[in-house]
C-alpha cells in the first residue's frame, strides 16, 4: 500500500522523499492558506522543486466551489506548476462530475476527493478520476462504518474499465492505516505526525535499548584487510 504525506511543508516533505518512505504528496487549500501566505502557486513552486527529481506525484486541491472557475483554476495551476506529476483534487459531487469528466478529457489527472460513500467514490472513477479519496475520520464521525466503505470501494474498483486508485484520508491513528490496508485501499494520506508514528514503536526501543546495553567495540584490529 502506498503512502502520501499530506503536507505543504517544505522541510517535512524534504525529509520524507530523502528517506523514500512516501510514494507522492497530497496537499489542501487550508494546508496552504496557513503556509503560503497568500501566494499559493509560488509556494506549491518550491515543493515541486523538491519532488521533480524523484518524479512523485503532487496532488493539489482547486480552490472554488463554482464548477467553470474549477475548470479555469485547474488549468492555471497545470500551467503555472508544469510538473507531469500534477493531480487535481475535485471534490465529489454531481455538478463536479462534469469537471471531473472535462478535465480526464483534457489530459489532466484527476483525484476525485472527499467522498463519504462508495457510490460517491465509484462515481468520481466512472467520470475519469485517476484517483479517489475517502475521508476516514469524517465518515467515522457521522457513524458510518468507514472501514466497510473502503472495503466496497476497493472491490468495486476491481471491476472498473479503467484504473483508478482508492487513497484514504482524514486518518487520525495508525491502526486506521493498517484497517485500510487490510480492507484493500491503494494508498492512505496521512500527517507528518502519523507518518513519523508508523514507522516507531514502544517495542522497538525497548529492544533497541536491551541490544545497546549489550554493546562492545567493535575488533577494527581484526576487520582490516590484510
Amino acid at each position: 500500500m502506498k503512502v502520501f504525506l499530506d503536507s505543504v511543508g517544505l522541510t517535512e516533505i524534504g525529509a520524507a522523499v530523502h528517506r523514500r518512505c512516501v510514494a507522492g504528496v497530497t496537499t489542501n487549500p487550508t494546508f496552504l492558506q496557513e503556509e503560503a501566505r497568500g501566494r499559493p502557486l509560488a509556494h506549491l513552486r518550491r515543493i515541486v522543486e523538491v519532488l521533480r527529481p524523484h518524479g512523485l506525484p503532487l496532488m493539489v486541491q482547486v480552490m472554488t466551489t463554482e464548477p467553470c472557475e474549477m475548470l479555469h483554476q485547474a488549468e492555471e495551476i497545470r500551467s503555472a506548476l508544469d510538473y507531469p506529476g500534477l493531480v487535481v483534487k475535485v471534490p465529489c459531487g454531481w455538478a463536479e462530475l462534469e469537471v471531473i469528466a472535462e478535465l480526464d478529457r483534457q489530459g489532466i489527472t484527476v483525484n476525485g476527493t472527499a467522498c463519504m460513500t462508495a457510490m460517491q467514490a465509484l462515481m468520481a472513477a466512472a467520470a475519469g478520476a485517476r484517483y479517489v479519496t475517502l475521508f476516514y475520520g469524517k465518515m467515522s464521525d457521522t457513524d458510518i462504518d468507514a472501514a466497510t466503505v473502503v472495503q466496497d470501494v476497493a472491490q468495486g474498483l476491481r471491476g472498473a474499465p479503467r484504473r483508478c486508485e482508492l487513497l484514504v484520508a482524514s486518518i487520525r491513528r495508525t491502526y486506521d492505516v493498517h484497517e485500510c490496508l487490510r480492507r484493500g485501499a491503494h494508498g492512505v494520506t496521512v500527517t507528518n505526525r502519523l507518518l513519523t508514528a508508523l514507522c516507531e514503536h514502544p517495542k522497538t526501543v525497548e529492544a533497541v535499548r536491551g541490544f545497546a546495553a549489550s554493546f562492545m567495540p567493535l575488533d577494527s584490529v581484526a576487520l582490516r584487510p590484510r
